[in-house]
């Protein structure tokens, strides 16, 4: 996908995300792969970016002489992701499974503070298309490490089947 940071028409600055035909019809029977031609329509659905009204901004470095200034960049809530693919598959097309790790603690550079970390690996399996896995992290002193961490990774596998990739072509603003 070409970069969209600073383009007029981005798909995060335009009202609607690229219209594309209807998604095929996903019901094949159990175990049937999808043709070659489906496949390729499928993926076409799967990247379409979200529509804009669902991208967040989340702040990740600020500075130390101004703290007014930093950097952004963009994200959708988990909930897109699992919007769009129980639209193209419904929710019995795909299925997701979690395994979680900690680590032994260690000294954390930024602040010097011994903590572990929380390591949530997800299979996400879209019936006829394969199986994609990714792993998302969070330190464990975050009250919320399980779910950032859950949230990282099944977003991280949606990425391998297309879903979402866009985002990770914006450099930060």
């Amino acid at each position: 996908m070409p970069k969209v940071n600073g383009q007029v028409n981005s798909p995060l600055t335009s009202a609607a995300p690229p219209e594309l035909p209807p998604p095929p019809m996903v019901h094949t029977p159990p175990g049937t792969p999808f043709t070659t031609e489906a496949i390729k329509e499928l993926i076409a659905h799967l990247e379409v970016p979200f529509h804009p009204s669902v991208i967040e901004w989340r702040v990740i470095n600020t500075s130390k002489k101004d703290p007014h200034r930093g950097q952004v960049i963009p994200y959708a809530d988990q909930r897109a992701y699992t919007d769009r693919l129980n639209e193209l598959f419904t929710p019995a097309g795909w299925t997701r499974k979690y395994v979680v790790h900690t680590s032994a603690n260690f000294q954390r550079d930024k602040d010097h503070k011994t903590v572990a970390k929380v390591f949530v690996t997800c299979e996400l399996t879209i019936l006829g298309l394969g199986l994609h896995s990714a792993t998302g992290e969070e330190w464990a002193d975050n009250d919320n490490a399980g779910t950032a961490a859950e949230a990282q990774a099944f977003k991280r596998s949606c990425a391998c089947f297309g879903l979402g990739r866009y985002l990770y072509h914006f450099s930060r603003v």
